[in-house]
């Protein structure tokens, strides 16, 4: 069915150790296999219960999920009858499997299983995973990328139970052209090393240091920042605070997912924000700010000059920024944002889809003097 080894590896693994940890780089075929082996499961016993968690069920239902359900229809086991959508519950040959978020607290707390799929298991936190152990029978399978903090509540299993690793060279299925978009990220040491080769590995010239993850202060003035994805990136939502005095910034992420029409972003500010409030966006796409505006949000374009990133990077490296605890996409970009070139101050091009906001309302926060507490 897959000769990817992560797959292989399920199947030996069966009778052996009770937790199986599948750490790989980019497209290295890690949800792939785990579908494919939760199929060999259910063709092979009857009366399993498997639950598949991921962070968030919107995450879960746009990636993991859907790829399960392509698979079926590709082998043409899916069956709109056996698909319980309300309860999120698909029946496989008699088996049924679960699929939920994180963010479902009466799934996490609720019942027990045989077995269990933690999806990008690394952006799970350890109060949640302590709720699903116990509660599961059998097998405990955990794929994560390797772009773990220095401390992560991955490392104990780790230890105990090493993982396979594999990388995009083990998936057979990828083009060419996706091969060379991977390649090409060859000059980024940090970059190849977690998502080329797959490896654990601490960011060389991280520029970001004086961070840590703390409580948003409400009491401050704060504005907005908004970076639009273009449907490749991610559209992201920021709010940010300064306290001028005590020279520190405080970060809340918002929003950080892929492919959202103007009319989506539009629904997303009208549950997110006030309309009174200020926002600062990328002035790369003046059609969609000017559309948001029309829909009466206090919205404005970034200012951008020559060194506006440099610049930007600069002011930001005076203070302390603060952290919201459930800003994780953001915690993920402040550990890896690095330098491709310290000497002259040149960023890599990556990891800045929510720090590119932040220098935007970080600058008119500045430029207005809103920041005095």
């Amino acid at each position: 069915m897959s000769a990817n080894p992560n797959f292989i590896h399920l199947k030996r693994s069966i009778p052996e150790n009770r937790f199986t940890l599948l750490q790989g780089g980019t497209r290295s075929g890690k949800t792939f296999s785990t579908i494919y082996y939760i199929i060999w499961l259910c063709d092979n016993y009857k009366g399993l219960e498997i639950d598949i968690v991921r962070d968030t069920f919107t995450a879960l239902k746009s990636t993991v999920w859907k790829d399960f359900k392509e698979v079926l229809v590709e082998h043409n086991s899916y069956s709109p009858l056996n698909h319980n959508k309300t309860d999120k519950i698909y029946n496989l040959n008699g088996n049924i499997i679960s699929y939920y978020g994180a963010d479902d607290p009466g799934k996490i707390h609720g019942r027990s299983r045989d077995f269990l799929w933690l999806n990008e298991a690394n952006q799970l936190d350890e109060e949640t995973v302590d709720q699903l152990f116990p509660r599961t029978r059998h097998k405990i399978i955990m794929d994560y990328n390797p772009a773990l903090p220095l401390e992560h509540w991955l490392d104990s299993y780790i230890i105990d139970y090493p993982p396979i690793i594999t990388t995009y060279n083990d998936n057979p299925h990828l083009t060419e052209a996706q091969i060379m978009d991977i390649e090409r990220k060859r000059n980024n040491p940090y970059w190849w090393s977690v998502y080329g080769a797959g490896e654990r590995s601490k960011p060389v010239g991280a520029i970001f240091s004086d961070w840590e993850v703390g409580d948003f202060d409400e009491s401050l003035a704060y504005i907005y920042g908004m970076d639009f994805g273009f449907s490749r990136d991610p559209d992201t939502i920021l709010k940010v605070a300064i306290d001028k005095k005590r020279m520190v910034l405080y970060c809340k992420e918002y929003l950080y997912s892929n492919g959202h029409s103007t009319n989506e972003l539009i629904e997303i500010l009208e549950l997110t924000i006030d309309r009174k409030d200020m926002i600062v966006a990328d002035s790369a796409d003046p059609r969609t700010i000017e559309d948001i505006r029309q829909k009466g949000f206090n919205i404005a374009p970034a200012k951008k000059g020559p060194d506006s990133i440099r610049n930007g990077i600069k002011n930001l490296l005076n203070y302390t920024i603060i952290v919201d605890k459930d800003s994780e996409n953001l915690i993920k970009e402040l550990t890896n944002y690095c330098w491709h070139s310290k000497r002259a101050e040149v960023p890599v091009d990556d990891w800045n889809h929510l720090i590119d906001p932040l220098r935007y309302a970080f600058e008119e926060l500045d430029y207005v003097g809103m920041y005095f507490s």
